[in-house]
C-alpha cells in the first residue's frame, strides 16, 4: 500500500532528474516513528530503478547505545555487491570499492586519516555515478553512530556541482545534544540539504488505508476512532487494526499510554518458541545475523523455522535481500519486546550472544563487528570485566578504523566500569592514565574540546607519582595542545610551562622539541616576535639533532611565523619548506597551520592576493579532506577571509566565515567573527556587527596583537559610524595601549589612522580637543613606523599625515589623491574609496568642483561594488552638494553565474568597453587584481575572453544595451 505522500515522492524524483543533469542534493525525511518514511523511501527507490538510477541503501541499527562505526556502509557495500556480483561492483565502484570492503575486513587495508574512509567512499559513488545516478538511501539517521553522521555531513556539505549523487535519508525529530541534532544545528548542514516532515494521515487517508485492508464499505467510525487512537500514524494504525483493538467501544479499550504496550499486546498470540526467538532478536539489537540466531536458540531446525515464520507472518521480523540477516520490522517493537522481558532471562541472552560470538566472531552481524557486539553483550549482561576488557578492545579497533566517536563511546564505558573490576590494568591491557589519554585523543579527533581536556587532566591526575616524569610532560604536552585549540591560551601556555619543567631535566625528545614550538607559538601571540623566534629556533635545532621529521616540520612552522612577522624572507621559505614536510609524514594538523602561517607572513607583507590563494589552497584541501570544520579549518577560513576582505572581496570572505566558522563556538571562532563584524560595520549593519563583537566579548582573547587591535579598531570604526566619537576615542585608546608594547608596527599605526579620523570628524565641534588628541596620535605613529617605511605601513603613513591635516582644516585634493593611488597600487579598493571621498570632499571646500567630480564617482561606484553603504551614502550627498549625476547601470536580479558582487561590477565595466588598466582605476584596483577578476569570470561563465564575455552578457541582456548603441 502506498498512501499519501505523492507531493514528498515528486519531489525526490525532481531532484533525482537534477542530479542526472549533474548537480549532487541531499533530501531528508523527517517524522514520528511509523509516520510512513520507510515506506516512501522504498517506493521512491523502485522508481529511481526504474528509471536506470543505481540506489544503495544501509540502516544505521541501535545497539543500546553503543552503534557500530560505520553500520550502514558496511550494509551499502555487502548489499551493493551481492546485488550486482563482485565483478560488477568493483567495475561500477572503481578503485575505492574494493579498498573500502578491504578497510572492514580483518587485516585490510590500512587508512591512516579519518578522511580517508570519507574521500573513499565519495570517490566510490562518483565512479558508480558516472554510468548512472545513484541514490543513497541511509535510514534511522538517529540511531546513526557518530562516524556514519560525520560521512553524511561530508557528503552533503561537498559541492555538489559534478556529482551526479542524491543521498536521502530519515530520521526521527533528535533531542537535543544528540549526535544528530548538533549535526543539524550546523549551518553549512543546514544550507546545503533540503528537510521536509512527513505530517500523520489526515482522516481521508486514514480512509484509504482502511480500504486497502478491507476492501468494500469502509465503518466510517472506525476511520475516525482509528484516526484518533492512532494520532494519523499510520504504523500506529495498523498495529491497531492488526490486533482488533478498535473492534469494541472505547471504553473498552484499555491501552497503555505508549505504542509499547500496543505492540506487546501481539505478543500474546505468538507461541512460546517464537516469543522465545523474538526475545533472542530483541537481546542481539535491532538485527541480528541469521547464523547467530541460529547457534544461540538451541532449537532444531524445524523449530526454529517455525517460530520464525510466525514471527514473519505477525510482520514482527523482517529480512533483507540477502535473507542473512534479520530485522524488527519497527524498533519500538524490538524496545517493547526487550524491555518486557524479564531482567534475569535479558542476562542469560546476553550471555549467551557473547560466549556464541567469542567462540566465533564470524557469527557477528557484519565482519569486524565481533568486538563492538561482544563489548555491549558483556556490558548489558552485567559482567564488568568481560565488558571492561571488550570495550577497550572496541574503542581501539573504532580508532583504528578512524571511527573516533565512536572510539569515545566505547572509551567512555571502559572508565565508568574501571572501578568496578578488580585488577582493571590486567583486564584491560593498559593504564587508566593510559586509557584516558587514548580516550582524550578520540575525544579531540570527534570535535569535543572540552570533552578530551578533561580525559587528559584525569590522565595527569591517575599518573603514578614516582612515574616517568618524561610520559608525565607529554601529557601535559597534550592538554596544553587541546587548550590551544579550545582557544584557551593562557591555560595553554601555563600547560607548555608545566610541560617544559617536567622535560628539563630529560635528554633531547621529539615531545620536548613539541612543547619548545608550543611556547614559542604563545610569544609570537602576545607580540614578542624575537623572542618566539629564538624559541622557535631551539625547538628547530633539538628536532634536526634527533632526526624527529614531524618536529622539524613543526619548528619551521612556527620560526617561518615569526621571522615573517619581523620582515625576514627566509620566513616565507621555512614556511613553505613546513609544508612539504607535513606532507611527506601526513601531518595535516601542521599542514593547515603552515597554509595559514605562511597566509599570514604573506598578508602582513602587503601581498594581498599571495595570501588569499595560499590560505584559500590550504581551505580547498581541508574541504577535500572534510577536514574544513576542524580548528584548523576555522584559523584558514579566518586567514583567508582576511586577505579578501582587505582586497574588497566580501561576498566570498563573508560566505567562506559562514559556511566554515560560525557554528563553531566563539573561543574557536574568534578571528573570523571580528573579520565578520568589520565587514558588517563597513556596510552599515550595525545591529549585525554589535551582535558579533557581543559574542567574543566575554572569552578568552589572550594578548595577540593581530586580534587586539583590529578588535579595537573595529568597535572604534562602529562607535564612528553609530555618531559616538567619544566611545571611538576610548577604543582607540585601549588598542594603543594593548598593542604598544608589542613588536607589530602595523596594528599600531592602523589604530592611529582610525584614531585620527575620528578627531577629525570631531574637529568642528572640539577643535581643541581634537587637536590634542590628534597631536598625541601623530608622535605616536611617527615614533612606530620604520625609518624607510614601505607597504601598507608607508600607505598608512600617509593617511595619518592626511588626516592630522583635516583636523587643521588644511588637508588638500592632492595629498588624498596621493592616498588614495597609494592604497589602490596595494589592491585594496575600500580605504582608497575612502580617500577619494575625502579627495573630492577637499577639492569642494577649497571650491573646485569640478575637481571633486571624478573622485566622487570613483568612490560611488567602489563604494556600490563593496556594498559599502555608510559610504555611498556620504559620497551620495556630497553630490547633490556639488551637482553631480550618480547615475547607475540597473543591476539585475539575483547576479548570474554564480558571480561575486566584484566579479559582477568587473564585468559591468568591460561590459562599457573598459580594458582592465581602465577598470583597475574605476575602482582603485590593481591591474593584477582585475586580471584575476577576469578569469575567474571566464571561468564561470565558459568563455576563454573578453570578446566572448561580452557577448554572452549582451545575448542574456545582463546590462541592457551597449553603451552607444
Amino acid at each position: 500500500m502506498f498512501i499519501g505522500r505523492e507531493n514528498e515522492l515528486g519531489l525526490l524524483r525532481r531532484r533525482l532528474i537534477e542530479v542526472g543533469r549533474g548537480r549532487a542534493a541531499t533530501v531528508l525525511v523527517g517524522g514520528e516513528p511509523g509516520v510512513g518514511k520507510s515506506r516512501l523511501l522504498g517506493r521512491f527507490a523502485g522508481t529511481a530503478r526504474e528509471t536506470g538510477a543505481y540506489v544503495l541503501s544501509g540502516m544505521c541499527e541501535e545497539h543500546f547505545g553503543d552503534p557500530m562505526p560505520y553500520g550502514p556502509l558496511l550494509e551499502v557495500l555487502e548489499t551493493f555487491g551481492r546485488e550486482h556480483g563482485a565483478h560488477r561492483a568493483a567495475e561500477l565502484g572503481g578503485p575505492a570499492y574494493p579498498r573500502l570492503r578491504s578497510f572492514f575486513e580483518l587485516d585490510g587495508d590500512s587508512m591512516n586519516a579519518p578522511h580517508q574512509v570519507f574521500l573513499a567512499v565519495r570517490r566510490m559513488l562518483d565512479d558508480i555515478g558516472s554510468h548512472a545516478p545513484v541514490v543513497l538511501i541511509l535510514e534511522d539517521l538517529h540511531w546513526a553512530d557518530p562516524s556514519t553522521l560525520d560521512l553524511v555531513r561530508h557528503l552533503a556539505q561537498a559541492r555538489p556541482e559534478d556529482r551526479r549523487l542524491l543521498l536521502v535519508g530519515s530520521y526521527r525529530a533528535p533531542r537535543r545534544r544528540d549526535p544528530l541534532w548538533q549535526l543539524f544545528a550546523g549551518t553549512t548542514f543546514l544550507r546545503r540539504t533540503e528537510r521536509f516532515e512527513l505530517a500523520s494521515f489526515s482522516l481521508a487517508e486514514m480512509r484509504q488505508l482502511l480500504a486497502a485492508r478491507h476492501p468494500g464499505r469502509v465503518d466510517a467510525r472506525l476511520v475516525e476512532r482509528c484516526l484518533r487512537w492512532s494520532d494519523g500514524i499510520p504504523f500506529y494504525a495498523e498495529q491497531l487494526l492488526a490486533t482488533g483493538t478498535l473492534a469494541g467501544r472505547d471504553e473498552d479499550v484499555e491501552l497503555p499510554p505508549d505504542l509499547r504496550s500496543v505492540m506487546l499486546a501481539r505478543l500474546g498470540d505468538l507461541s512460546g518458541a517464537a516469543l522465545g526467538v523474538l526475545r533472542l532478536a530483541a537481546a542481539a539489537g535491532r538485527a541480528m545475523s541469521r547464523r547467530l540466531l541460529r547457534e544461540v536458540s538451541r532449537l532444531s531446525p524445524e523449530e526454529l523455522g517455525d517460530a520464525l515464520q510466525e514471527c514473519f507472518d505477525q510482520q514482527m521480523l523482517v529480512t533483507g535481500p540477502d535473507e542473512e540477516v534479520y530485522r524488527f520490522r519497527h524498533a519500538l517493537l524490538r524496545e517493547a519486546v526487550y524491555r518486557e522481558t524479564n531482567r534475569d532471562i535479558r542476562v542469560n541472552l546476553h550471555i549467551a550472544l557473547a560466549e556464541a560470538l567469542a567462540g566465533d566472531p564470524g557469527l557477528s552481524l557484519t565482519e569486524g563487528s565481533a568486538v563492538a557486539e561482544l563489548a555491549s553483550h558483556w556490558y548489558q549482561a552485567g559482567s564488568a570485566p568481560q565488558a571492561l576488557t571488550y570495550a577497550v578492545q572496541a574503542g581501539q579497533a573504532a580508532a583504528r578504523t578512524l571511527a573516533f566517536s565512536s572510539a569515545w563511546v566505547q572509551y567512555d564505558r571502559a572508565l565508568r566500569l574501571w572501578e568496578r573490576v578488580d585488577r582493571p590494568e590486567e583486564r584491560a591491557g593498559l593504564t587508566r592514565s593510559r586509557l584516558l589519554a587514548e580516550a582524550a585523543e578520540a575525544a579531540r579527533w570527534s570535535g569535543d574540546l572540552d570533552r578530551a581536556c578533561a580525559a587528559i587532566r584525569q590522565a595527569i591526575g591517575a599518573h603514578a607519582p614516582d612515574g616517568d616524569p618524561g610520559r608525565l610532560g607529554e601529557l601535559h604536552e597534550r592538554l596544553a595542545t587541546y587548550l590551544w585549540e579550545a582557544g584557551r591560551r593562557a591555560e595553554s601556555g601555563e600547560e607548555f610551562g608545566r610541560a617544559a619543567t617536567l622535560l628539563a631535566d630529560g635528554p633531547p625528545s621529539a615531545v620536548k622539541a613539541r612543547v619548545l614550538a608550543g611556547i614559542a607559538l604563545a610569544h609570537l601571540q602576545a607580540g614578542h616576535y624575537l623572542r618566539g623566534r629564538d624559541t622557535a629556533d631551539a625547538a628547530l635545532a633539538m628536532a634536526t639533532g634527533i632526526g624527529a621529521d614531524a618536529e622539524l616540520g613543526r619548528a619551521l612552522n612556527v620560526s617561518g611565523l615569526a621571522l615573517g612577522m619581523l620582515g625576514d624572507p627566509d620566513g616565507e621559505a621555512r614556511l613553505r619548506r613546513a609544508i612539504e614536510i607535513a606532507r611527506s609524514v601526513n601531518h595535516i594538523e601542521d599542514l593547515f597551520r603552515a597554509y595559514g602561517n605562511l597566509g599570514l607572513i604573506l598578508e602582513h607583507a602587503g601581498r594581498l592576493r599571495e595570501s588569499a590563494e595560499v590560505t584559500t589552497a590550504g581551505l580547498d584541501e581541508a574541504r577535500r579532506l572534510d577536514l574544513a570544520g576542524s580548528r584548523q579549518g576555522t584559523v584558514l577560513a579566518g586567514n583567508s577571509s582576511a586577505a579578501l576582505v582587505l582586497l574588497g572581496e566580501w561576498d566570498e570572505a563573508e560566505k567562506i566565515i559562514t559556511e566554515v566558522t560560525l557554528d563553531r563556538p566563539p573561543a574557536e571562532s574568534l578571528y573570523p567573527r571580528l573579520t565578520l563584524a568589520e565587514i558588517k560595520v563597513a556596510r552599515g549593519a550595525y545591529p549585525q556587527a554589535r551582535e558579533l563583537l557581543t559574542s567574543i566579548e566575554n572569552v578568552e582573547h589572550g594578548r595577540d596583537p593581530r586580534f587586539l587591535g583590529p578588535l579595537h579598531a573595529v568597535r572604534a570604526e562602529l562607535a564612528l559610524g553609530q555618531g559616538d566619537p567619544d566611545r571611538a576615542a576610548a577604543e582607540v585608546g585601549l588598542g594603543v595601549a594593548a598593542v604598544r608594547a608589542g613588536e607589530n608596527t602595523l596594528e599600531l599605526l592602523r589604530l592611529c589612522a582610525v584614531g585620527l579620523r575620528g578627531a577629525a570628524d570631531r574637529a568642528a565641534t572640539d577643535p581643541r580637543g581634537a587637536a590634542a588628541a590628534g597631536d598625541e596620535l601623530a608622535r605616536l605613529a611617527h615614533g612606530a613606523q620604520h625609518a624607510e617605511p614601505s607597504g601598507e605601513t608607508a600607505v598608512l603613513v600617509e593617511l595619518c599625515k592626511a588626516e592630522r591635516q583635516r583636523i587643521r582644516g588644511a588637508d588638500t585634493a592632492p595629498l588624498w589623491r596621493q592616498v588614495a593611488r597609494s592604497w589602490a597600487a596595494l589592491d585594496r579598493p575600500y580605504p582608497a574609496a575612502y580617500a577619494h571621498w575625502r579627495q573630492a570632499e577637499a577639492a569642494d571646500a577649497h571650491g573646485d568642483r569640478d575637481a571633486a567630480r571624478e573622485p566622487a564617482r570613483f568612490a560611488y561606484r567602489a563604494a556600490t561594488a563593496l556594498g559599502a553603504e555608510p559610504l555611498r551614502t556620504r559620497v551620495r550627498a556630497l553630490a547633490a552638494r556639488i551637482g553631480l549625476d550618480l547615475a547607475e547601470h540597473a543591476v539585475p536580479r539575483p547576479r548570474p553565474y554564480g558571480l561575486t558582487r566584484a566579479e559582477f561590477e568587473v564585468l559591468g565595466l568591460l561590459y562599457e568597453g573598459r580594458d582592465a588598466a581602465r577598470i583597475a582605476q574605476a575602482r582603485g584596483n590593481s591591474v593584477r587584481t582585475v586580471e584575476t577578476h577576469l578569469s575567474r569570470i571566464y571561468a564561470k561563465l565558459g568563455v576563454h575572453a573578453n570578446v566572448e564575455a561580452v557577448a554572452l552578457a549582451r545575448q542574456e541582456n545582463l546590462f541592457g544595451p551597449v553603451p552607444g548603441r
